[in-house]
């Protein structure tokens, strides 16, 4: 199906927002009996997510205008094209993570190591199914409804608050169980700071490329990684190397996704066209 998308800015904000809450409220449609990382209710979750992707495409049908241009399938709209575009992306978040990445192997520590306690099921919610989810509907539906609307730099900048948002129910779940407010502020803001860092640089990459595939491999190598451990940098075997690598990789991505990241390296992407 070819299909267009001017909804206007309320209609477009309104729809991404109903797709997103979709997304967070399929998660409740269970019994909430146990805990988020109980087995049964990861899997009752990844159900949720996994109905909500297969969905999400296909409302888009209903939000946009039929378009003789052949370029505007779905498809195209939704970035299910070119999975090796994927391959820059991923090396500048490498570059991006320099710096946690020499801490890992000046300890002996595998990046996975956080997940040695984790049963099989929550390395496939967080390293498989979240970022292929998340990505599919955050980026791949979200994004053909905003964009017109908003354009090539607001989407980037506004687009990953619905990401980031899209995260507080955690924070709600961690009042409920009697977490001290203060605790579970800071831990929110965080999180929402960094997650819509990432989606700005996710949705950067979406637009760039035209694929989907570019953000659900660095959504996957970023959860693999976590939040860099700043303050335990002055207790690493070699503090002052691994400063200086935590700022080349910074200074690396900064000046190389410029460079690397351009519609001029990627111009099958559908944004690059319309941008």
């Amino acid at each position: 199906m070819l299909l267009y998308f001017d909804l206007g800015l309320l209609p477009a904000i309104a729809s991404a927002l109903g797709i997103a809450l979709m997304f967070v409220l399929s998660m409740y449609i269970w019994p909430q009996t146990f805990d988020r990382n109980h087995p049964t209710c990861v899997k009752q979750r990844i159900v949720s997510a996994l109905l909500v992707t297969l969905i999400s495409p296909l409302s888009l049908t209903l939000l946009g205008s039929l378009s003789s241009n052949p370029d505007h399938n779905l498809l195209s709209w939704t970035g299910f094209r070119d999975p090796l575009s994927a391959i820059i992306p991923l090396t500048l978040t490498i570059i991006l993570f320099l710096g946690p990445l020499f801490q890992c192997y000046t300890i002996g520590e595998n990046i996975l190591a956080d997940y040695d306690t984790y049963s099989d099921i929550l390395l496939i919610r967080n390293l498989v199914v979240a970022p292929i989810t998340e990505e599919i509907v955050f980026r791949g539906c979200l994004t053909p409804v905003l964009f017109n609307t908003l354009g090539w730099t607001k989407t980037v900048l506004l687009q990953p608050l619905f990401f980031g948002v899209a995260h507080l129910h955690h924070g709600c779940q961690r009042l409920i169980k009697g977490e001290p407010v203060s605790n579970v502020f800071a831990t929110i803001l965080l999180q929402t700071a960094f997650t819509s860092l990432f989606g700005a640089y996710s949705t950067l990459v979406f637009l760039t490329t035209g694929s989907v595939f570019g953000p659900i491999i660095c959504h996957a190598f970023c959860n693999s990684m976590g939040f860099p451990s700043f303050d335990t940098i002055p207790d690493s075997p070699r503090p002052v190397l691994t400063t200086v690598f935590y700022i080349v990789g910074l200074v690396g991505f900064v000046t190389l996704t410029p460079l690397l990241l351009n519609c001029g390296r990627f111009s099958g992407s559908l944004y690059c066209t319309m941008g």
